[in-house]
Formats: C-alpha cells, sequence, structure tokens
C-alpha cells in the first residue's frame, strides 16, 4: 500500500566515496582512517628518501670534481674536450718543438732551433702567443771546429717543483760532441715569466737528471786501477744548495761485451722520477730515493742497462744474444725475476693499480707489442695482450690499449676487458681528458669514447678543420693539457 500523501517516507541513504561510488565495504573505513592518520609519516619518508638520494648524488658529484681536479695535475691528461671540439691556433715550426708544459694547462715551453743556437719560448697553450723568448747558449757544448760543423742540437727540459713554483731544468746538448765529451749546459728558469734563475754546467763525463724537487748529478772518480766511484749530489736548481751527497763503492769499468763476433758497448746512465734515482754502470745498478737514502743495488754477470718500472720496480737488462730476451725484474722488495720485456711506456699513468708492472716486449713492429702485466712485489704474470699499438693509458686502474683497429680497457690486476670499441682504423694516438678516450686515427678523424662504458661520444672530422689539403698525420701529442695534430705539410692545429 502506498504511503499517505503529505506524509514523508523514511529513505536509508547509502554513503559514497571520494570518486561518488557508494561504499559498500565497510572494512574500507578503518583503513581510510589509517591512512589519514599515517599520511603526515608517509610524507615525511618520502622527503627523506628524496634528500638522502640528493646527498648520495651530491656526494658523487664531489667526489667527480675531485676525480678530475686530481686527474688535471697528471702528466698527459688533457683539458676537457669540448663536442664538438675547435682549433684554438694553428702551430707552426716557428712555434718551437714542445720542450715542457704545464700538466693543468697554464703554460708551456718550446724550443726554436735557428742557424748558431737556440731560442727557449714562453707559449700560451691556450693561444699559441709568444710571452717570452731567451736565447740559450751552446758555446760548453760544440764540439772542436764549434758552430763550422753544424751539429745536431737538441733540448731537453724537466719540471720540478720549488717553494715558489714549478722550474724547469732545460739542458742543450748536441751530436757529434767533442772528442773526450763535452759539458753539457743547463738552464733553470721560471717557465711562467721566463726568468733565468740559473746556469750551471754539468762537466764532461758527468750526468744529471730530476726528481720531484732536486738537480741530481752523478759524477765519476777513476781510482787509477781500472775502478770508478761514483758521487751523486742532489741540489737545489735555483739556489745550487747541496741538499744530500751519496757515493756507490768502487767497481771495475766495463763497457764493453763481445758475444760471439757482437761487441756491446755501452755508457753510464743516469735516471729519476719524482721519487727514485737510479744510476748504471758497469754491470751495476744502484737505487736511490729522492732525498738520496739507499733502496738498494742490483749486480749482474755482465753489463746492460737498466730503466725504472711503475710500482718501485725496475728492469735490468744485460748485453746479450736478442735471439733469446732475457731480463730481470726487480722487485719493490728486492727479489729477482727473469722476464723477457722492458718497462711500458705510458702516455697517461695516474698512479693507480700500485700492485701492478706493466711491461712490453716485442719488436714493436707491424704486429705490434706484447703487453704484459706482473705483480709488482712476486713478479708473476697476471695477463698478456698481443699486438699493442702505441702507448696504453692507465686511468681508474684500467688499461686502455689499441690492438689493430679497436680500442680495448682492461682491468689493470686481472686483464678482464671491460670494453672494447672498433675505431675503423689503426689509431694513431691515444689519449684522455678523464671523462673521454680520446682517439685520432691516420684519416684524421677524432674519435671520443666514454672512459667507462667506450660508448662513442662524439665524432670529428679534422679535415673540417683545416684549411686546404694538409696530407698526412705526422704526430699527435699532448701540448701542455691541449691536444697538437701536426700534419706531414709542416702545418698543424691545437684543438680545445
Amino acid at each position: 500500500m502506498s504511503a499517505p500523501v503529505g506524509h514523508l517516507a523514511r529513505v536509508e541513504l547509502e554513503e559514497l566515496d571520494g570518486h561518488g561510488a557508494v561504499d559498500d565495504e565497510p572494512s574500507a573505513r578503518p583503513f581510510r582512517s589509517r591512512a589519514r592518520r599515517h599520511a603526515g609519516r608517509v610524507t615525511a619518508s618520502v622527503v627523506a628518501l628524496v634528500l638522502v638520494l640528493l646527498g648520495v648524488q651530491s656526494w658523487l658529484d664531489a667526489r667527480e670534481r675531485a676525480r678530475l681536479r686530481y686527474l688535471a695535475d697528471v702528466p698527459g691528461v688533457l683539458r676537457p674536450v669540448p663536442d664538438p671540439p675547435g682549433v684554438l691556433w694553428p702551430w707552426t715550426p716557428g712555434v718551437g718543438s714542445l720542450v715542457a708544459g704545464d700538466s693543468a694547462g697554464g703554460w708551456a715551453v718550446g724550443a726554436d732551433y735557428r742557424a748558431g743556437g737556440v731560442d727557449l719560448r714562453g707559449i700560451d697553450p691556450a693561444t699559441g702567443d709568444r710571452q717570452w723568448s731567451v736565447p740559450f747558449s751552446l758555446d760548453a757544448a760544440l764540439p772542436p771546429g764549434g758552430r763550422s760543423e753544424i751539429p745536431s742540437v737538441w733540448v731537453r727540459c724537466t719540471t720540478v717543483r720549488s717553494g715558489d713554483g714549478p722550474l724547469a731544468v732545460c739542458a742543450a746538448e748536441v751530436s757529434p760532441a767533442a772528442s773526450g765529451g763535452a759539458a753539457t749546459p743547463l738552464m733553470v728558469l721560471d717557465p711562467v715569466a721566463g726568468t733565468v734563475l740559473a746556469t750551471p754546467t754539468v762537466p764532461a763525463g758527468s750526468l744529471w737528471s730530476t726528481t720531484e724537487s732536486h738537480l741530481v748529478r752523478a759524477t765519476p772518480a777513476e781510482d787509477g786501477r781500472g775502478g770508478v766511484r761514483w758521487t751523486l749530489t742532489g741540489t737545489d736548481p735555483a739556489t745550487g744548495s747541496v741538499q744530500w751527497r751519496r757515493s756507490t763503492p768502487v767497481v771495475p769499468q766495463v763497457h764493453e761485451v763481445r758475444i760471439g763476433d757482437d761487441v756491446f758497448r755501452s755508457d753510464p746512465a743516469l735516471a729519476a722520477d719524482d721519487d727514485r734515482v737510479l744510476l748504471t754502470d758497469s754491470g751495476h745498478a744502484w737505487l736511490f730515493g729522492a732525498d738520496g737514502s739507499p733502496r738498494g743495488d742490483v749486480t749482474v754477470a755482465t753489463d746492460g742497462w737498466a730503466e725504472l718500472g711503475r710500482a718501485g720496480t725496475l728492469v735490468w737488462m744485460p748485453w746479450q744474444n736478442f735471439a733469446v730476451p732475457a731480463g730481470v725484474l726487480v722487485t719493490a722488495a728486492g727479489a729477482r725475476v727473469a722476464v723477457g720485456e722492458l718497462p711500458a711506456r705510458l702516455s697517461v699513468d695516474d698512479g693507480t693499480a700500485p700492485g701492478v708492472v706493466l711491461l712490453t716486449g716485442g719488436d714493436g713492429g707491424w704486429d705490434g707489442v706484447a703487453l704484459v702485466a706482473r705483480d709488482a712485489a712476486t713478479g708473476d704474470e697476471l695477463w698478456r695482450a698481443e699486438g699493442v699499438r702505441g702507448e696504453p693509458l692507465l686511468v681508474d686502474g684500467v688499461v686502455h690499449t689499441a690492438e689493430g683497429a679497436d680500442v680495448v680497457a682492461r682491468d689493470a690486476r686481472t686483464g678482464e676487458v671491460r670494453w672494447s670499441v672498433p675505431v675503423g682504423a689503426v689509431p694513431a694516438w691515444l689519449g684522455t681528458d678523464g671523462s673521454l678516450v680520446v682517439v685520432v686515427t691516420p684519416d684524421r678523424t677524432l674519435h671520443g669514447l666514454g672512459l667507462g662504458d667506450g660508448r662513442p661520444a662524439l665524432s670529428v672530422d679534422l679535415n673540417r678543420l683545416t684549411p686546404g689539403d694538409p696530407a698526412g698525420i705526422d704526430q699527435v701529442a699532448d701540448y701542455a693539457g691541449r691536444l697538437l695534430v701536426r700534419f706531414r705539410d709542416g702545418s698543424g692545429i691545437v684543438l680545445g
């Protein structure tokens, strides 16, 4: 029966949810209530997580900036290569061959060889502008007959650190040398201002080298019975003040070895890096610290030569029948291990993988050389790579090599291949700016590969950056943090 007119009927109202739908689940009501009560706590957790992620990213960014700052001071590392790179300035022979440069890219010293002498020039590596010029006298090094013989002249420089900034220690050497040897004139100068601070001379028969902060000279004294004793002196390059002095025992002089019908002759040699000094003579090698502290000596049965290796090692190579490679790897602890390789030349070594020494074997012909990694403490072989061309890079514990038309990245300790990328031709040069492996190929193409994964990041046809046709590539080199590409017609470009 219908309700009487004029009276309201009772109606049950159904609860709707927030979207207008009927809420027919009473159990959902407590859930919504709990969600409302905990919304603030959830929001705070999300905000905290975002802040943590931002903090981690900020820490990673700071670590990467610190890494790049460190690499900027490592010799051979380029300044960041832009995309695309451009020509900073055209290189010409008149600029002078680079003989010293700032790893961070602030200054460069070039040697301009002219008739009758050499000029050292300060070059702004960002513009190519000459900032100063200093003539370098060759009088002390000229052979009999003086300039009339037109000797071959070259300048070599090393950089040392002082409390007032960097110093360049340069030597002018000539060939042919005067009979009986000739003195070697040195020039110590401020490479930024071009101020000459000292002009010492190394007497004939003496040797010189530099550590991180010292000029080291080695002077022989014969004992009259066929023996020789060497005295090594470490001095302040600018003032000449003696910082340390050490002497070797007297040893018999042996500078000629006959093996079958072959006669090998050797000369004494002095080499140094930032913290070691190595003197070799007559079948002996003496090792000292940069402060002159004795680090040990190596004596072998025959004469030969020695080279400093990374991770505190050295390699002694006696004169021998070269059909049977043989040498001795001397570890930092003094252990001796027979090897058939020499220390590898690295275009960049950032000091990582301190327990690994890298050596090369083979003649470096068309097939390349073998790159061999050994444990620096035991001499055990860790891995080897065949067919390596040019100078490898060691950055962040990874060795980068050119092998055929590929660039290959390997873990320095295990040899595990991290990545391998073809670049279309045998690389003419490998370098890095700390973020990219920079590759230049003979077809005048510049490639940039991600340092960590090898991913192609840029590819530039250098022909588009050079006027005319400069012919093939003659040399690619680091020019105080910039990339110098020289062509066979004598022209060149400095990229940045």
